[in-house]
């Protein structure tokens, strides 16, 4: 191949000599880049695909080494946000055309990365940055109100969301204590540590288990102990014993502990529930942890049939009327834990 030799004043033909790379902007990256060398005055030449691999292939090793941002995440902040380049740089504080170079593939120094990447990872911080732009009159109220307004809203309508469903949940499942629901009162922190740590210790755990878990739990409770540990009412449905009304629909949508994962299947849609990881067992007495534990060991390794047809053997589901409430009576005559 030849290209255009600025010192020879011609075009010539050229060989690449790779050559060591220790360092970059300070930081020790030790790799190569290549080097197009004319053949006949052997001067550096320019030749911009070989440049723009050596780059490529620097900058990667320099992102890599000193946890420098990629462009990517800075797409994701202004999509985040559905703001422009222009308006990004304007509320960061930047040149001009930063912004769209960064984009591009152009390398930030460690000092500008770090910054951006805070921003990135913390939205308060963030919104401190656009109203101080605001405030400069870097940014325009449309920016700013976009921005401000959509933060708060996604903020406000998740925290709202999570306590109008704890407060409905307690609004119709909580009942003074009787024999439906073991003589305990409702309480829907210690239930959501609960589930979460079943989630923990129980592969693929589905919502139908989860019912069969939480009643034989409270059953085997008020065996040993005559009280049970959620206070929750539990109803004779087709597939076992379950918590009344469906309302472990609307408990599986808290997310502060767990998540539901809904997959289509086959045999149609199936529920899971996934630990967080952030259960507090100081929320569960020693005693009620060990009752935990035992229904734990006694299913987990059973399949959603199996922990169905366990059921559908007790005293409490085979006695009472589909759709009934299932008395606490019948922990007395509990197979499953003799």
């Amino acid at each position: 191949m030849k290209v255009y030799c600025p010192y020879c004043k011609k075009e010539v033909e050229y060989k690449i000599e790779k050559r060591d790379i220790k360092d970059f902007r300070g930081i020790e990256i030790n790799t190569y880049e290549n080097v197009a060398v004319c053949k006949e005055c052997h001067q550096d030449l320019y030749v911009n695909e070989i440049e723009e691999k050596n780059n490529e292939r620097i900058y990667e090793l320099y992102r890599e080494k000193a946890k420098i941002i990629k462009p990517q995440d800075i797409i994701d902040l202004r999509e985040k946000y559905d703001i422009s380049q222009r308006e990004l740089t304007a509320i960061l504080g930047f040149g001009k055309m930063t912004i769209n170079r960064y984009e591009r593939g152009g390398v930030p120094t460690k000092a500008q990365s770090d910054y951006i990447k805070l921003l990135i990872d913390n939205n308060d911080k963030f919104i401190e940055k656009v109203k101080e732009a605001h405030k400069n009159g870097r940014i325009n109220d449309k920016t700013y109100g976009k921005i401000v307004s959509e933060e708060l809203n996604v903020n406000i309508s998740k925290e709202q969301i999570q306590d109008n469903i704890r407060r409905y949940l307690k609004l119709v499942l909580n009942r003074r204590p009787d024999i439906y629901n073991g003589y305990k009162v409702l309480d829907i922190e210690k239930i959501e540590n609960i589930v979460s740590y079943i989630a923990s210790k129980v592969k693929n755990l589905t919502i139908t288990s989860l019912n069969k878990y939480l009643w034989y739990i409270d059953m085997l409770s008020f065996k040993q102990r005559s009280v049970a540990i959620t206070g929750l009412t539990y109803q004779n449905q087709k597939f076992g014993p379950t918590i009344i009304d469906k309302k472990y629909d609307e408990l599986s949508l808290l997310d502060d502990k767990y998540i539901r994962e809904d997959i289509e299947t086959e045999n149609g849609n199936t529920t899971k529930i996934i630990s967080n990881g952030n259960y507090d067992l100081n929320k569960i007495s020693y005693a009620e942890k060990e009752i935990i534990d035992t229904i734990i060991k006694t299913l987990k390794n059973k399949t959603v049939t199996d922990i169905s047809e366990l059921s559908h053997k007790e005293e409490g589901w085979k006695k009472t009327k589909r759709f009934e409430r299932i008395s606490f009576d019948y922990a007395m005559d509990l197979n499953i834990i003799k």
